[in-house]
């Protein structure tokens, strides 16, 4: 008879959960990212949208011109959305037209050599000097009523048990990368 004792371990569990709590970063920053992207894509056909029905002659621009841009590190990181980012080009008067407003004869919007003014009734014209300043824009909402819209979208996907079953997945993968690469 011996006078030994023999313990065994598995540790296969606790390096999975391992490689899962280590995708936690990078599961709130991709959902964080998926959202954003389909934010910007829904402000897109918002302003589209605004345009087939009238509401704005000028409103292709703002959708043609609506991006998002990432900054930071997985540790820390900002998204913001909005015309004029992520190398898309600034539309001054994308503000106006979402929150409506009555312009200013300072309200004058430059472009390609020419002044982008607004006109009695809040029609827009390409102008070399502004004729009626006291436009009355009404609020369309184009923006503001999407970002209300798509922030509880944000907040449900954002939830500690949604990312961490993405964070497992992401590992799952990644675990099996690793085994692969081993063999």
């Amino acid at each position: 008879m011996s006078d030994s004792f023999t313990l065994r371990v598995d540790f296969a569990g606790a390096i999975r959960k391992t490689q899962m709590l280590m995708q936690v970063p990078a599961a709130y920053k991709l959902q964080a990212t998926n959202v954003s992207s389909e934010t910007v894509k829904e402000l897109m056909r918002s302003a589209a949208n605004m345009q087939k029905s009238g509401q704005g002659k000028k409103t292709g621009l703002m959708g043609r011109n609506v991006g998002q841009k990432i900054m930071g590190n997985n540790s820390a990181w900002s998204i913001t959305i909005g015309t004029g980012v992520g190398g898309k080009q600034t539309v001054p008067y994308a503000r106006i037209q979402d929150q409506g407003g009555t312009t200013a004869a300072h309200d004058i919007f430059p472009r390609k050599g020419k002044v982008l003014a607004f006109m009695r009734g809040g029609e827009m014209a390409f102008l070399r000097h502004v004729h009626h300043p006291g436009s009355k824009i009404p609020a369309s909402g184009w923006f503001s009523n999407v970002i209300d819209k798509r922030e509880p979208i944000l907040r449900e996907r954002m939830q500690p048990d949604v990312v961490l079953k993405l964070a497992e997945v992401m590992a799952g993968s990644s675990a099996g990368k690793l085994a692969k690469t081993s063999k």
